[in-house]
């Protein structure tokens, strides 16, 4: 065979030698394809109002239980979008908590966040020239009515009128606690009354791990419900008020206002926005606010001058600190910090003593503590304290919240210009 005849054989050795060269790239069958826009969203998600079950990864392909628990849900979760005159203003959630007979229809009640209703230029004040528009779960539009609203906790009332009774969201009972396991015993983390409902009630004992869903309504064509499936954790927010707690549910910030609910549908909390997280409200909290909205129009802040912590979030230095001089210590919130000339330092409290009744009632965490001042409004309270392993009972006198103390809520960048369109 002539050097010729065996051209071919050294051609192809060639192309195996450039073949194998090259960097492998090579075809998978079961390989899915990349979508890049989609991706260059998920990391821009931080200053997103979009669809966050068309979004963010978490929430693609939901499983059958998060499916009908949204569903379940849908008819009470509603999308809201404000106007300061012609401009738009913010985009947001919210749910139907009371339907109810009034002039020859129905009037509801919607709870949503305040950031609502915000100023752009002034976070503490009202926008001017307010508009409501609020989209229902049949795609139906109503003008909301603005019964109040709160920037410390911020949450706001809006009623719509409609020629139909709505369904109204079930709202869970939370049982006093959370449980964390301990070699202490179990710590409860208080969360205030129960709550009755037209629909009955549900009792619902909230622990880390809890399945969560934190649910919104798209605020265009076709309004459709979006669910964010997650677990109760308990890392801290980033937002000062401390009556939050925290999902690893992802929304964007479309859902901000929207209701966390457990694996039956059951609201157990008021959403809010962190990226990769959401903190909520509790709802014990969010419906006693509502109350003294509908009620009195404003949400009383009483001021006591005092830092508090639960005993389980402390470092775990200063909680064998705490357990050597209070070997008995198994609940009750930690006093941080306590102002000079304030009601808690003129009652005689001091740093690191533990409250643990305040008003006749046991105290387990800062939530609890938070929903007996809200609920009473008293001007003297008996504030039970234990100090070095011992117990004292004193007397505390509660002031109104002095200007300039709100909560910071972190607001979106974009404003009017810069939402989606």
């Amino acid at each position: 065979m002539s050097e010729e005849d065996c051209g071919g054989m050294g051609g192809d050795d060639e192309l195996n030698r450039r073949f194998w060269s090259k960097p492998k790239s090579l075809f998978h069958p079961w390989r899915r394809k990349i979508n890049r826009i989609r991706s260059g969203i998920r990391f821009q998600k931080v200053n997103h109002f979009g669809k966050f079950d068309d979004y963010l990864d978490a929430n693609f392909n939901l499983d059958w239980n998060t499916k009908r628990a949204a569903l379940d849900a849908s008819p009470f979760v509603v999308a809201l979008i404000s106007y300061s005159g012609p401009q738009r203003l913010f985009i947001c959630s919210g749910t139907i908590v009371d339907s109810y007979a009034a002039d020859a229809g129905f009037s509801a009640t919607i709870l949503t966040s305040a950031t609502l209703l915000r100023c752009p230029k002034a976070e503490d004040d009202l926008a001017d020239d307010l508009k409501v528009n609020v989209y229902l779960f049949d795609q139906s539009m109503c003008e909301g009515e603005i019964l109040g609203y709160d920037f410390h906790f911020n949450v706001a009332a809006i009623r719509i009128r409609s020629t139909v009774q709505l369904q109204t969201a079930i709202i869970g009972n939370l049982d006093n606690s959370m449980q964390y396991h301990s070699r202490f015993g179990d710590i409860s983390f208080h969360l205030g009354r129960h709550r009755e409902t037209p629909t009955g009630r549900r009792l619902i004992k909230l622990c880390p791990g809890m399945a969560v869903i934190a649910l919104g309504r798209y605020y265009d064509d076709p309004y459709h419900i979006m669910a964010a499936p997650g677990k109760l954790i308990t890392q801290h927010s980033k937002l000062d008020c401390g009556e939050l707690v925290m999902a690893c549910s992802e929304i964007t910030k479309n859902g901000i206002g929207g209701p966390l609910i457990n694996d039956s549908g059951c609201v157990i909390g008021l959403n809010f926005y962190s990226v990769a997280r959401t903190p909520f409200l509790p709802i014990n909290i969010a419906l006693i606010c509502l109350d003294h909205l509908l009620k009195y129009r404003e949400v009383p802040r009483p001021w006591l001058g005092l830092e508090l912590s639960d005993l389980d979030t402390i470092e775990i230095g200063e909680l064998e600190k705490l357990i050597h001089s209070s070997p008995d210590t198994l609940s009750g919130v930690l006093v941080r910090k306590v102002e000079l000339r304030s009601p808690a330092s003129d009652a005689g409290i001091c740093t690191y003593d533990i409250i643990i009744q305040i008003d006749g009632k046991h105290v387990g965490s800062y939530l609890e503590f938070t929903s007996i001042l809200l609920e009473k409004a008293k001007e003297r309270m008996e504030v039970i304290v234990k100090r070095a392993g011992s117990v004292a009972p004193l007397t505390l006198t509660i002031l109104p919240q002095t200007a300039g103390k709100l909560n910071q809520w972190p607001l979106p960048a974009e404003r009017t210009t810069g939402l989606p369109c």
